[in-house]
């Protein structure tokens, strides 16, 4: 016998990880990005895998509160040149604002361009799903 434990909140991440993969290929077709950057223990299951199925460069963030032994703040991965922010949920965008700071950082200490150009939330959350949000046109589904 086995049980399987939930969290509900990252339950798409973990469970239903081929699902969230196809809908990104639908939702993300046509936007220029590179990179899709993150945090947290769902965005290090699914921004990985996103980034593999999408033939994407990723960084992922550590929460600051976050004191393993990975370290407090720290980037992972490979930035590009246009980067976009994937994350389960997006309330009042403390996080996306932290990780938006956290690159710029980043960018100037490594001397390198890059431009957050959207959003993209992979949780079914609305009758429209999954929305990428663009923030040269502030075309999307969030609206913030």
């Amino acid at each position: 016998m086995s049980t399987k434990l939930r969290t509900y909140y990252m339950d798409d991440a973990v469970f239903n990880l081929g699902q969230v993969i196809e809908t990104a290929k639908e939702r993300l077709e046509g936007v220029d990005f590179d990179t899709l950057v993150g945090t947290g223990f769902s965005g290090g299951i699914v921004i990985p895998s996103l980034a593999l199925a999408l033939n994407k460069n990723f960084v992922l963030i550590r929460k600051e509160t976050d004191d393993s032994h990975h370290g407090r703040g720290r980037l992972l991965g490979q930035l590009g040149a246009r980067w976009i922010f994937v994350d389960d949920f997006v309330s009042s965008g403390r996080t996306r604002n932290r990780v938006i700071e956290k690159i710029e950082k980043a960018a100037h200490e490594y001397e390198t361009a890059t431009k957050f150009v959207g959003q993209y939330m992979y949780i079914n959350y609305s009758e429209a799903g999954p929305v990428f949000e663009d923030t040269e046109t502030g075309h999307g589904g969030y609206g913030w």
